[in-house]
This record gives C-alpha cells, sequence and structure tokens, in this order.
C-alpha cells in the first residue's frame, strides 16, 4: 500500500512530516480510540482525519504503518480496507483535503487535519465527558 500525496497537499503537511518527533497518523474516525470524537453514525459515510501528534502519545490503536510520499503514516489496521493498494491524498478547488483511491474513487471529500502535537499525556484534553444515551 502506497499514499501519494499531490504537491498541494505536501505543502499543508511537510511541516509536521519534517519534524521527526512527531507522528501524522491517517486515522480512520470511526469512535475507536481517544483521538476520534465520533459516537454513532446512520450514514454509510468513511471519514478518515490526518491527526499530527508528538512522540509521547498514546499510539494504541495504530499499530500499522503505511509508506507515502512523505514518509510513514500510522494507520489502524483494520482501516486498510477501505483503502486501495494506491490511494492519493490532493486537495479540491477549497483547499480541502481529499483522499482517493485508485479503483474506489473519492473516499472522504473533506479529511480534517487536526494538529495535538502539543498535548501530553496528562493533559486529558482529548477525552472530553460525553452524553451518554
Amino acid at each position: 500500500m502506497f499514499l501519494t500525496i499531490s504537491p498541494t497537499a505536501q505543502k499543508v503537511l511537510k511541516k509536521y512530516t519534517d519534524n521527526k518527533k512527531l507522528h501524522v497518523l491517517l486515522s480512520f474516525d470511526d469512535g475507536v480510540g481517544i483521538y476520534s470524537k465520533l459516537q454513532a453514525t446512520c450514514g454509510l459515510e468513511t471519514n478518515f482525519d490526518i491527526i499530527i501528534v508528538n512522540d509521547t502519545a498514546d499510539l494504541t490503536d495504530y499499530e500499522t504503518a503505511i509508506d507515502s510520499s512523505l514518509g510513514r503514516f500510522l494507520v489502524k489496521d483494520y482501516s486498510l480496507e477501505f483503502l486501495d493498494d494506491e490511494t492519493y491524498l490532493g486537495t479540491d478547488q477549497f483547499n480541502l483535503l481529499v483522499l482517493s483511491g485508485q479503483y474506489t474513487g473519492i473516499i472522504d471529500n473533506n479529511v480534517s487535519l487536526k494538529d495535538f502535537s502539543n498535548y501530553t499525556p496528562n493533559s486529558h484534553a482529548l477525552m472530553e465527558k460525553t452524553d451518554l444515551i
């Protein structure tokens, strides 16, 4: 599996991928883990985020690495089933990040970029209390 990143998307991500103390996560937003705020959805949507974390971050759910034009991205192992062997990260006319596959077409037309690189393991900033149904 390889993630090809367009030159315009590279401009957005380069400052993170050049810093060896940071990890880049291509995170399937499915409610699993501390970086996902999704609780439930009735849609058949596939949502991905690019999450930037520092070298003290909890990477428990991100056990697999994929190569990209900008180096290694970490992913949840089971999220690979939503990606093609040749996956592409580009931008649209509004400079939104778009994830697409060689065979599947558009996977996510609005990939969020979340920079959590300043958070420490004890900050609890990611773990907000939510209402239970």
